[in-house]
């Protein structure tokens, strides 16, 4: 296992392309001089321009980008919209040598047509042309996720379709990191490290992002598991950046928990 920490938490990504980039160079020197030394990366489609500067930016900074998450609402875009997605994220996938691409998977209102299907073909296929394999990240919007992934990993069964496990998602979802291990096995290549308490926002509607070691999940209890399980990929820590001591603080949990699991 080894450390990494996203970068979904320090950018707007609604943002203009100059904008959009200001968040993410800003987010990287922020990570690396939190003493991350691997990213994940969020990306959305922008000019070339913006896609360069932040490959320089990585080399600069000697940060590796072990993985990268696709736009969150990739199966409701428009076709053109959805293939210009695709080539462009995975485009920066394939320079910087990303090794996992991860993907919200439809909700219920998606699946109730074919288009996600023809979809996930293409994903599935552009991300082996980029040398990375495709992860279905655990949400909590969709009823029986974990069956739902199952599914797609067994239909796909030649491909290298595999699971992201986002801790506060399977808290939320009544999930645990035992039954997900012995589900997924060696297709889990990611693992979303944040915590929870049980609920999604507070009592303003606004989205929680708690520090690990601040919610009911117990976090030893997973780093033990996954030790248990020989899980090689990363534990990407995902929390908010408006603190910059939230990510080191998670970090420094995450090292203490790695140290005595």
């Amino acid at each position: 296992m080894f450390v990494s920490c996203s970068t979904l938490g320090g950018v707007r990504s609604d943002s203009d392309s100059e904008l959009f980039l200001v968040d993410q160079i800003t987010t990287l020197y922020r990570v690396k001089h939190s003493g991350y030394d691997c990213v994940e990366l969020y990306y959305q489609p922008h000019p070339d321009w913006v896609k360069d500067t932040i490959l320089s930016a990585l080399e600069d900074l000697e940060l590796a980008a072990y993985s990268i998450h696709l736009p969150k609402f990739l199966f409701e875009y428009e076709e053109d919209d959805f293939h210009a997605s695709v080539y462009q994220c995975l485009g920066l996938a394939d320079e910087a040598e990303v090794e996992v691409a991860v993907l919200h998977p439809p909700n219920e209102d998606d699946l109730k047509g074919e288009r996600w299907r023809e979809y996930l073909d293409k994903l599935i296929e552009a991300c082996d042309e980029s040398d990375c394999s495709l992860t279905l990240e655990i949400v909590p919007y969709l009823t029986n996720v974990h069956e739902f992934i199952r599914d797609q990993i067994e239909f796909y069964e030649e491909s290298d379709l595999g699971v992201t496990i986002d801790l506060e998602f399977m808290h939320v979802q009544g999930l645990r990191i035992e039954s997900l291990m012995d589900l997924f096995g060696d297709r889990v290549s990611n693992i979303h490290f944040r915590d929870s308490d049980g609920s999604l926002l507070d009592q303003e509607g606004r989205r929680k992002y708690l520090v690990p070691g601040s919610g009911e999940i117990d976090l030893k209890h997973v780093i033990q598991v996954l030790k248990t399980n020989d899980y090689e990929g990363a534990i990407t820590v995902e929390v908010s950046h408006k603190k910059r001591k939230d990510i080191v603080t998670a970090k420094q949990y995450l090292d203490y928990l790695l140290s005595i699991a």
